[in-house]
């Protein structure tokens, strides 16, 4: 009787065989197996990896920068948060405005709906930037809104080619950076028509709406800067309302304390001026221990992946466009509370503590090393053109927090394509190797070149006030290497 049934079920055996070899095979694409923890088995990150950063450390009390040491850290973001009212780059927001508008007229790229802009619309900005009356002003401001930092004085769009990778929305090119309200700047130029001053940031030099900002004198500048700082630790914060206006912060914004009840804090608030003599005032706005805290704050995980999920599954923004976050807009804000300063593009920011180099090691190395000498919540992988915070490991693998535009795929034509994310993630560093257009040759590990360790971040020996040289920003289609996507070789957005 077993006889019978064993012979009864070997064709059945042979022919499914038969028809697995017959099955079809994935072209072109050959997945390595990952380490050995995990081998043979590929993670499917943005479905079964929680989407906490807290998930993946331990010891999540843990003090990771002693009080001494954040105290100096603390001290440093201070003298660079407030660098720009001590005016020592004067020429530097002219320079780079001409040249932004230099480049931006010979070649004005396409508009929202992708038709190429003309040289005539670049020219009327130019004309109203009226550069040649710039010169012999410096005088320091202050946001009174969250503002947009501009490469040339216009809220329009300049996208680069609509049929490439990274050419329509979000990526306009004009956009450097976003400010959170009580941002120092000094105001060098006023356009022609009034509606735009050019300043200097502690990030990059740029364009501003004037009716975002309000002057300061100097006793307005000695107050604001003699009283301890706080920072926003949620999102949506509000801070301002009246009628047409309403000020919200979100995680990253740092304002001064005026005074303490021992669980809240009354915070001063930049507004527009209410006198005749058209300075800043300050509104005070009491906000509670969930809304900010004391700077610097206890660097434990829990504290930082706590901020890190504010920003969590939030969508994508190329230099803080619509007020979105970018790679590195990220992760300067997730540490921000803890008086950690990191400069706006993702190439400074892996300067800012010991850069361990990992180019020339394979992928496994990369991993192993990143396990090894990485401290999790203050350690930052970078590749050209994008930065993630080090959280801690999953499956073995160590697991990242980033705000990502996609992963790069290989069409079926042969080019260079994306499958877009979008958001702010958790995830490994294989991310898309489950994809057959991703495969193993384009994940974001290849590309990783290093990390920086921040718990060892020193006082460089360059003053405060300059930007430094990685940060200044480029223009054309190789215009800033900022941010994911930063601008590689190529001189296109890499939009990891």
């Amino acid at each position: 009787m077993r006889w019978i049934v064993r012979s009864r079920l070997l064709p059945l055996l042979i022919l499914a065989v038969l028809l697995g070899a017959c099955q079809p095979k994935t072209q072109g694409v050959s997945f390595e197996p990952k380490a050995k923890e995990t081998a043979g088995k590929l993670i499917d990150d943005l479905r079964e990896m929680p989407q906490d950063a807290g998930k993946y450390g331990t010891k999540r009390d843990t003090l990771l920068v002693d009080p001494q040491t954040a105290k100096g850290l603390a001290a440093m973001y201070v003298d660079r948060f407030f660098a720009p009212w001590r005016g020592c780059n004067p020429a530097g927001a002219r320079k780079s405005a001409l040249r932004s508008l230099a480049a931006y007229t010979r070649n004005p790229g396409y508009d929202d709906s992708g038709s190429p802009r003309t040289r005539a619309w670049a020219e009327f900005i130019a004309a109203n930037a009226n550069m040649r009356r710039a010169g012999g002003m410096s005088r320091p401001a202050i946001a009174i809104a969250n503002a947009d930092l501009r490469a040339i004085p216009t809220m329009e769009h300049r996208f680069g080619p609509p049929d490439r990778p990274g050419g329509g929305y979000p990526f306009d090119m004009l956009q450097v950076s976003a400010l959170w309200v009580g941002t120092p700047v000094m105001v060098e130029h006023i356009s022609r028509d009034g509606n735009w001053a050019l300043v200097e940031t502690a990030l990059a030099p740029g364009w501003v709406r004037a009716d975002h900002l309000a002057y300061v004198d100097e006793s307005f500048m000695a107050q604001y800067t003699s009283k301890p700082l706080a920072a926003i630790i949620v999102e949506n914060v509000p801070l301002v309302s009246g009628p047409g206006l309403e000020v919200k912060a979100g995680v990253g914004a740092v304002l001064p304390v005026e005074e303490t009840d021992g669980t809240r804090l009354k915070a001063a608030v930049p507004v527009s001026p209410a006198s005749a003599n058209g300075l800043a005032q300050t509104q005070s706005v009491w906000l509670t221990q969930d809304q900010a805290a004391l700077m610097p704050m206890p660097a434990t995980p829990a504290n930082i992946s706590r901020a890190a999920n504010q920003m969590m599954g939030q969508p994508y923004g190329w230099g803080g466009l619509d007020n979105k976050r970018d790679c590195s807009a990220a992760t300067r804000d997730t540490l921000a509370p803890f008086g950690i300063w990191l400069p706006r593009n993702s190439a400074a920011q892996a300067k800012s503590g010991m850069y361990i180099d990992l180019t020339g090691l394979s992928k496994e190395e990369k991993e192993r090393a990143i396990l090894k000498d990485g401290v999790p919540y203050l350690t930052l992988i970078w590749l050209p053109g994008h930065i993630m915070l080090y959280v801690g490991q999953y499956k073995g693998h160590p697991v990242v927090f980033h705000d990502m535009w996609g992963m790069r795929t290989l069409e079926a034509d042969g080019s260079e394509g994306r499958k877009v994310v979008g958001k702010a993630v958790v995830t490994t560093l294989r991310l898309g190797e489950i994809y057959p257009e991703v495969g193993p040759d384009k994940i974001v590990l290849n590309r990783v070149r290093g990390m920086a360790v921040l718990t060892s971040m020193v006082r460089s020996g360059n003053d405060a006030c300059e930007v430094p040289a990685e940060e200044q920003v480029q223009h054309g289609d190789q215009r800033r290497q900022r941010d994911a996507g930063d601008m590689p070789a190529e001189g296109q957005p890499s939009q990891e």
